[in-house]
């Protein structure tokens, strides 16, 4: 198998295990009263880096180099995203009554 299809099969596997996580932190909420906090915030990053991998797989691995900005901008858009998307999480979840 080719090491780029490996990445993005990993990518698309974690992508749809954080979507469960999170699915399942809101089942938790929605039925029984309470989530995993940390689930709330963390999982959002995750998937986002998730997708990354499957959009640029070659980044997967790589070091940046000093003259490649687009190695080091990427991963940090897709972490501030994921950190943004797990704050909106967490504050719904944290507001949410029944």
């Amino acid at each position: 198998m080719k090491p780029r299809l490996k990445v993005r099969l990993f990518g698309v596997i974690s992508f749809l295990s954080m979507a469960g996580c999170l699915a399942f932190n809101w089942y938790l909420l929605i039925n029984d009263g309470y989530f995993y906090l940390k689930a709330s915030g963390l999982c959002p990053v995750v998937a986002m880096i998730s997708l990354m991998l499957v959009a640029f797989p070659s980044m997967a691995g790589s070091r940046p180099n000093r003259g490649d900005k687009k190695s080091i901008v990427v991963p940090l858009i897709a972490g501030l995203i994921g950190l943004a998307l797990g704050g909106i999480n967490f504050y719904l979840m944290d507001s949410y009554h029944r």
